[in-house]
């Protein structure tokens, strides 16, 4: 297994040299490494090095520094970014040196809370998660530097923990997760030790930060493995962790033809975002992965011509519910996920040729619709058994284009009040601005409770209220634009009255 110098990415090669010019240590690390052993191209490349933070921010004026738990200077070449990172070292065996940290955690919580130990490459390679990327590369020797047996697991192509597997994942469960992850992605094997570990500490995962948690889920489904991970989420019960109600879904039997049709859509469409992902060497967005996941008890509900759903806006809120809440999505992926859904509508055929649809094209959410529509058709035509209605769209066609005005079920769901910095907002509610109408409901509208994600009885739907945070929010109020804009980049007088 050898690394040829032209698979390096140049701009990395930079970041490498300038930092050895300035006699700091430094290597290219991590999946790229990994990945270039493998025979396979890196997503991206990041460098380990001695130097600190701030010696980082002084070497590259197109530097930032983020993170708080884990600090790392982001280089930026274009859109490009060449994430770097300070030589670290296992934040347990620093507090073991020190004693009680004195933040009252018992010695069996292992948890890592503050990972900013500066240490050797030595030290920074054995506290990395798993062998396969704890690999260093040397740019000037083109060699491998191997601390931790990584190129032996590799070449018998084994997910191994460095160190003992029970105290790596309780120090960070999200590792269990990235196992799977680098599993499907690489097609390797779980070592049975870390994989016995899995198991046992996999609840564990409940006590990562939700954001982290969510990240990594989604890092699973846009790599081009996504049924791959999906698979092993099903098989190792993590899915459980992360979705109860999706996990039951999946495992049970269909009651019906139609059901089973559900069932083998949900895993189709996962191939075909993949094959999308591969081919098209993009990364899908989040959005776009939460509405494939979503597509597959929709997707006849969702056609033009279906009249049986007279509401498919609510359907859908039912439909993603459950998936949003379990798996702790954001607002703003899960709003762009119902609207994508939306749009696939006016993009599906209809048996109507004078039928109207929206100028969407200038959307956010536009271009995922119509990879969303592609995924379907690939899915669908490579099995005839799920394919419902038409996706093909026929010559000539295509729906006539009504006015710029969104309609009604593609507003946006929840309205973003502005922030008062901690006063709260005395003023009587304005009118809302015009092209924009909130009804407040007559009655307060029940919750609906979650269910199975992927099995709503199509058949027969029931509709019940579902309540919306836009009618629970004051609309914020109206200033005159002849007001103008501060120094400070806020309208005069916005502080209060």
């Amino acid at each position: 297994m050898q690394i040829r110098p032209d698979q390096i990415d140049p701009d990395a090669a930079k970041v490498v040299e300038r930092l050895h010019q300035s006699k700091h240590e430094a290597y290219l690390v991590g999946g790229c490494v990994r990945d270039l052993l493998l025979g396979r191209k890196p997503k991206d490349f990041d460098v380990a090095t001695s130097a600190k933070p701030n010696e980082l921010r002084r070497l590259f004026r197109n530097c930032r520094i983020i993170g708080r738990r884990f600090r790392l200077a982001h280089i930026f070449f274009g859109r490009k970014i060449i994430e770097t990172s300070t030589f670290r070292a296992n934040p347990r065996a620093v507090e073991d040196d020190q004693g009680d940290n004195g933040n009252g955690s018992g010695k069996n919580d292992l948890l890592i809370r503050h990972d900013n130990e500066f240490g050797s490459a030595v030290e920074d390679a054995r506290r990395r998660d798993f062998t396969i990327n704890g690999l260093f590369y040397d740019i000037d020797t083109g060699r491998v530097i191997d601390h931790v047996n990584g190129l032996v697991d590799l070449e018998a192509r084994l997910v191994r923990t460095i160190g003992d597997p029970d105290i790596r994942f309780r120090e960070d469960p999200v590792r269990i997760l990235r196992a799977v992850k680098f599993a499907a992605r690489c097609d390797l094997t779980i070592e049975p030790e870390t994989y016995r570990r899995m198991m046992e500490h996999k609840g564990e995962v409940a006590k990562c930060a939700q954001s982290r948690v969510s990240e990594e889920f989604f890092r699973l489904l846009r790599a081009g493995a996504a049924r791959r991970s999906f698979e092993l989420l099903l098989g190792t019960g993590l899915l459980e962790v992360l979705s109860p109600d999706l996990a039951r879904a999946l495992r049970q039997e269909p009651a019906d033809e139609q059901a089973r049709v559900r069932m083998a859509r949900f895993w189709a469409y996962l191939a075909a975002i993949d094959r999308w992902t591969i081919s098209h060497e993009a990364t899908p967005s989040d959005a776009l992965l939460l509405a494939t996941l979503l597509l597959p008890p929709l997707r006849d509900a969702l056609h033009p011509d279906s009249v049986a759903f007279p509401n498919p806006g609510q359907l859908v809120l039912q439909s993603a519910q459950s998936i949003v809440e379990q798996l702790k999505i954001s607002r703003r992926d899960s709003e762009l996920a119902r609207q994508i859904l939306l749009t696939a509508r006016y993009l599906f055929p209809s048996s109507n040729p004078h039928r109207k649809r929206p100028r969407l094209e200038t959307r956010e959410f536009y271009q995922d619709a119509v990879r969303l529509v592609e995924v379907a058709a690939d899915a669908e035509s490579r099995d005839l058994a799920l394919v419902g209605r038409p996706l093909a769209m026929p010559d000539g066609s295509a729906p006539a284009v009504a006015d710029e005005a969104l309609p009604p079920d593609l507003q946006p769901s929840v309205e973003r009040p502005g922030r008062r910095h901690g006063r709260r907002d005395r003023r009587p509610a304005q009118p809302s601005p015009p092209g924009r109408v909130v009804e407040a409901p007559a009655t307060a509208p029940s919750r609906v409770a979650p269910g199975p994600a992927l099995a709503p009885d199509l058949r027969h739907p029931v509709f019940t209220p579902i309540p919306s945070l836009a009618d629970l929010v004051r609309p914020a109020s109206l200033r005159p634009a002849f007001l103008g804009v501060g120094s400070f980049g806020s309208r005069w007088g916005a502080r209060g009255d």
